[in-house]
């Protein structure tokens, strides 16, 4: 049964027919009743071939080209943890959309190209006919590998393996560990660490980046195969697990990182800073942020550095830097604009997510990732300022998805703080807000950014925390939108809700 459902989307993926891979994934969990980690593991070894690249930057007319290709693991993703924050009626049309969005995102590397067709094609305005051949397999998978050694030995042999760029070794002994149980919870650490650490020093001027993403991989990985299993999750780990040894890959800012820590922390690195237990005032909190968001890096690094020294816990820390990432957004008026933000704000989702969970004795040094990742963003896009307030006298939740729907950016903006400052109910909020992110069928983004403001909004502990919830709102109705982006959605509203 396995095979044959993984021999069906396989077959309709390839045919890039959208709506046949999504009914199918429909039928396998309303029709079949299957569950919904079956179901994506069945999704997930079906693609896993196609969507993998050579490397991440190609050179085009003798300058380079950024080539990304992880969205689909992405959206898989973040639609599963977005599931909690629509409506129990529609908790399959986060899936729905995630599924759709799967055979216009294969074989990055040749739509980009002109040579296959899908989302990225078109986004650069290339009409490229059906082909007579299928997405070439860049990473093919391999089987496990298993070598002597402590838990500790082989963990930093897949560090070797992953930072010198060798994919297929990296993802033989990824698989080796994942298949012990005893080494799952180290293994999935560790791959955060590993994702959180590959950043660029700046992304001004430069196509060549990875604006966070291997971060954003690492946790779609982790996540995952929690959700599926890690027994049944190979398809998720080829899907991710060998491109993050792709290059290029970037470690300049985090050896940048261990340098000033060891440098200001001579008698162990700053790795008894996790111990730290103070938490900054209110005009504390603002201050630090109109610093990282508007100072240098140089003083924006000795205000953390000095935040740290007086005690200040690194979870507080983040919590402030996820603030700063909100204001990135908050402060964004040219809609291609966006992307900047949006990656640092979701990178930064990652890192305090894997602040709340590792133990690792490496913890600050993330911090100086995060302000970096903000700062830098800030600096390209010259955002120095708030973006101008328009006045709203309604609240409701329709008007809100009205202005988004519309791209109104300012109205919808204010109609999200005008509902949250009068005291508006958060989970019909959440609510209202997930299911507009779901009616777009962009990419990935609209649901990545809802459900990473959504969690931060969760943890956060600053006085600041409801502009975690403006963020995504102003996202959504700001970040561009592809030709036929609802088309899901309709689908939705005429078949697949109702059965």
């Amino acid at each position: 049964m396995f095979d044959r459902a993984v021999a069906q989307l396989t077959e309709a993926i390839l045919e890039r027919d959208q709506p046949r891979t999504t009914d199918l994934f429909f039928r396998m969990v309303r029709r079949e009743g299957r569950s919904l980690a079956d179901a994506l593991a069945v999704v997930t070894k079906a693609e896993a071939p196609f969507v993998n690249v050579p490397c991440h930057i190609n050179v085009k007319d003798g300058a380079i080209s950024l080539v990304n290709n992880d969205h689909t693991i992405l959206g898989l993703r973040t639609s599963v943890a977005l599931r909690p924050f629509v409506r129990p009626a529609e908790e399959l049309l986060p899936l729905l959309q995630s599924v759709w969005y799967i055979p216009a995102g294969l074989d990055i590397w040749n739509q980009l190209l002109g040579r296959y067709p899908g989302r990225y094609a078109t986004m650069k305005g290339m009409n490229v006919p059906p082909p007579s051949y299928g997405p070439v397999v860049w990473q093919h998978e391999q089987e496990p590998i298993v070598e002597e050694g402590t838990l500790e030995q082989r963990l930093h042999a897949h560090t070797i393996a992953t930072v010198t760029g060798d994919a297929r070794r990296a993802h033989g002994l990824f698989l080796g560990l994942a298949a012990e149980p005893e080494s799952r919870a180290a293994l999935r650490d560790h791959l955060l660490f590993l994702g959180l650490i590959d950043l660029q020093d700046t992304i001004i001027g430069r196509k060549a980046r990875n604006t966070g993403h291997k971060a954003l991989r690492a946790r779609a990985v982790a996540d995952l195969a929690d959700f599926v299993g890690w027994d049944q999750a190979h398809g998720v780990y080829y899907m991710g697990v060998p491109d993050m040894a792709v290059g290029p890959l970037y470690y300049s800012l985090y050896d940048a990182a261990c340098v000033l820590l060891t440098a200001e922390f001579p008698e162990d690195a700053g790795k008894t800073l996790v111990a730290n237990q103070g938490t900054m005032t209110p005009p504390e909190v603002e201050d630090f942020i109109a610093l990282v968001v508007a100072g240098t890096q140089d003083e924006m690094w000795a205000r953390l550095t000095a935040l740290l020294r007086a005690g200040i816990s690194v979870r507080n820390i983040g919590d402030a830097l996820q603030i700063g990432a909100a204001e990135l957004i908050l402060r964004t008026t040219v809609p291609r604009q966006f992307t900047d933000a949006q990656h640092a704000f979701d990178y930064c989702n990652v890192a305090n997510y894997w602040l709340r969970s590792t133990t690792s004795p490496y913890r600050a040094r993330a911090l100086y990732l995060m302000s970096n990742f903000i700062n830098d963003a800030a600096r390209s896009n010259k955002l120095y300022a708030p973006a101008p307030a328009v006045e709203v006298t309604e609240t409701s939740l329709a008007a809100l998805d009205e202005a988004i729907l519309a791209f109104d950016i300012p109205r919808a903006t204010a109609l999200a703080a005008a509902w949250l400052r009068n005291g508006g109910d958060r989970a019909a909020y959440q609510a209202a807000v997930a299911l507009t992110a779901c009616k777009f069928q962009d990419d990935p983004h609209n649901q990545k950014i809802t459900h990473s403001a959504f969690e931060e909004y969760g943890h956060n502990s600053t006085h600041l925390r409801d502009r975690l919830l403006v963020a995504p709102v102003r996202l959504l109705a700001g970040w561009p939108k592809m030709p036929g982006e609802r088309e899901c959605f309709a689908r939705w509203e005429k078949d697949w809700a109702k059965n």
